[in-house]
């Protein structure tokens, strides 16, 4: 069992060398692009759930799977740092479009849409400097209407995708990024497409607000897309993730460790890495015991509290801190933001409204529907019940 051979792979939207749990959502995906090669209409699809349950990964697989259909794809993209959401969806315009030119030698139809990229990108303010040689096409996807706009370059860009007997697929993580205006243009030129059965699909993924913010900007958002929620992998699923990637090397675990384990990630598949890492340095010989779990816990108590938790819980100020740690004190979430304004110490909701509102901003916390709210990270309660007592911001 040497470090060099070891087969874990936690850390942000680094694929595992198996992918647990996730047959259906491999299969609906699949569907998905069949339905739209052979012309005709499907709904889109989006995921939401907490941090470290694979949604990153699972559109890494979709992009391997699309590629493997002949698509065009976006790669996996995170999206909401642009000042502007013209930026970021020409950029992955003009990615699928380049693409779509090397792999169907049809440099003449993808100019022509190259054009209508420019022409939406110059329409932002200031204008996005893509370097694109061909001129902007004026008159389309230049009116300043940003749900008009991206439906004519999404039109656009599917009318190329179905000559090429093609396909283009938009891959955005960390949707609940986009603002509402930008959320509510995707939805407009996501059901323009799916009315006029072009072969352009979106795999969205975000927090567990995601599907709430969609239908916040616009009502039939609802019936727009197809939306999954991703969480933990049930106890059989986990162990199989656990055990499979050492097993694929000639070592095994003792149920009870494996059992263990999957009690102590939760089912969490970031977790499971994180354990299966460290057992693999740490374990002496196959099969890896429960005392070798019990020898690494801490080590991976320490490791999560350094990346995973402690990474976030800097990204808060002293007060929100203290918000963060008064929800933890209450026990399992979702929480009333009342409760929590008094495990706080403040007599006036509306004292603690701002910290909230920062947490909220800072993707650290969402809202399961008014008057509560709970943690974005799993297991991040327990976490700060043990580091961060409220009466450590005493």
């Amino acid at each position: 069992m040497q470090r060099r051979d070891n087969p874990y792979t936690p850390g942000a939207g680094r694929k595992p060398p198996y992918l647990a749990g996730r047959d259906r959502d491999l299969e609906d995906f699949s569907s998905l692009v069949e339905i739209l090669s052979g012309g005709g209409s499907d709904r889109s699809l989006v995921y939401y759930g907490l941090r470290g349950v694979g949604k990153t990964v699972l559109l890494l697989e979709f992009d391997v799977l699309a590629s493997e259909a002949g698509w065009a794809t976006t790669d996996v993209q995170e999206v909401g740092s642009q000042p502007d959401f013209r930026a970021t969806f020409a950029q992955m315009a003009s990615r699928l479009l380049r693409e779509m030119s090397r792999r169907y030698r049809m440099k003449e139809r993808v100019d022509r849409a190259l054009g209508v990229v420019k022409a939406f990108s110059l329409v932002g303010p200031g204008g996005v400097q893509l370097k694109l040689d061909v001129a902007p096409t004026r008159g389309v996807a230049d009116s300043g209407d940003p749900e008009q706009d991206l439906v004519d370059l999404l039109r656009e860009i599917g009318e190329a995708a179905r000559s090429a007997g093609s396909g283009a697929l938009f891959l955005v993580d960390e949707m609940h990024n986009l603002d509402a205006a930008c959320l509510a243009a995707v939805c407009m030129a996501f059901q323009t497409i799916s009315r006029e059965a072009l072969p352009v699909a979106l795999v969205g993924a975000g927090l567990p607000d995601l599907k709430v913010r969609l239908m916040r900007a616009k009502p039939y958002a609802d019936r727009l897309f197809e939306y999954r929620e991703l969480g933990s992998l049930r106890d059989p699923e986990a162990r199989v993730a656990l055990v499979k990637p050492a097993a694929t090397l000639g070592v095994e675990f003792e149920l009870e460790a494996a059992r263990e384990v999957v009690r102590l990630a939760a089912g969490y598949p970031y977790f499971l890495q994180e354990y299966g890492r460290e057992l693999w340095n740490a374990a002496e010989r196959s099969p890896i015991t429960l005392s070798d779990v019990r020898e690494v816990h801490d080590l991976v108590r320490e490791q999560l509290s350094r990346t995973f938790y402690g990474t976030r819980l800097a990204m808060a100020s002293d007060a929100e801190q203290r918000y963060l740690a008064a929800m933890a004190s209450l026990g399992a979430g979702p929480y009333s933001t009342a409760e929590v304004s008094r495990a706080w110490g403040a007599t006036d909701q509306r004292r603690t409204s701002p910290h909230r509102d920062g947490l909220l901003q800072k993707g650290l916390v969402w809202s399961p529907r008014r008057g509560q709210i709970d943690f974005t990270v799993p297991l991040f309660a327990e976490y700060l019940r043990d580091q961060h007592p409220v009466a450590g911001f005493d």
